[in-house]
């Protein structure tokens, strides 16, 4: 399973949770045969465990997210990530020779920082990607890659992402707000978060030959798709 990098107390790591639990809850009834311990009455009580929490612990945070500009902004990431990784491959073929250029251009743009955790569902690292790719593209660089088979509109769109991203910039503090908890609210959070991972490593190894399964446990698809 994946390292997890993300703040286990951040907003985005709760809502994952809770869509993790509400998916183990479904299919309960299939899941209790790995676990004595896993019935309904456990599934049940794990997702009031976690919308307590949430209600206790997040209600302001909450507030934003169900902000109607929340859609948006969810559009504008996936769309800007996803033309970051087909610059990063087609890069990488135009360029397979000339590891320096590769190596210079990654590190400038932000995807030698950022591009692994942001792939990987952490939305402050995309936005920092993002903005660090819009502020540091250089022309001439842009120019050589185009030369090489690149559409130069690919570029385009991923400055109009990082533009259009900076309006929403109060859905990242809100994602990754933990700030008003306490020791104990910390504790609590990080207990449901143990919680789930141990579920995710056990659901995926059953769901070994269900992709579409798999991807429900996989805690970064499920935290990059909320």
């Amino acid at each position: 399973m994946e390292t997890i990098t993300i703040c286990p107390t951040s907003t985005a790591t709760i809502l994952a949770c809770q869509q993790i639990a509400k998916t183990f809850k479904e299919n309960i009834y299939e899941l209790s045969i790995l676990r004595k311990e896993w019935d309904p009455e456990f599934a049940t009580s794990l997702m009031v465990w976690i919308d307590d929490t949430i209600d206790k612990h997040y209600a302001e945070n909450l507030d934003v997210l169900e902000d109607e500009r929340y859609r948006e902004w969810h559009e504008i990431m996936v769309e800007g990530l996803q033309h970051l990784k087909v610059l990063r491959a087609s890069v990488k073929v135009d360029f397979k020779k000339d590891k320096a250029f590769l190596k210079e251009f990654f590190k400038t743009t932000g995807y030698t920082d950022y591009f692994s955790d942001a792939k990987n569902g952490d939305h402050i690292s995309l936005f920092k990607f993002l903005k660090t790719f819009a502020a540091n593209l250089n022309e001439n660089v842009r120019q050589k890659i185009s030369e090489k088979g690149t559409p130069d509109t690919l570029f385009d769109k991923i400055l109009v992402c990082a533009n259009r991203i900076s309006q929403f910039e109060d859905f990242f503090i809100a994602l990754e707000g933990d700030t008003e908890l306490d020791n104990y609210g910390k504790k609590e959070v990080a207990q449901i978060y143990e919680t789930i991972q141990d579920i995710c490593r056990i659901a995926i190894a059953y769901y070994q030959f269900d992709p579409k399964m798999r991807c429900k446990f996989n805690y970064y698809k499920v935290m990059v798709n909320l």
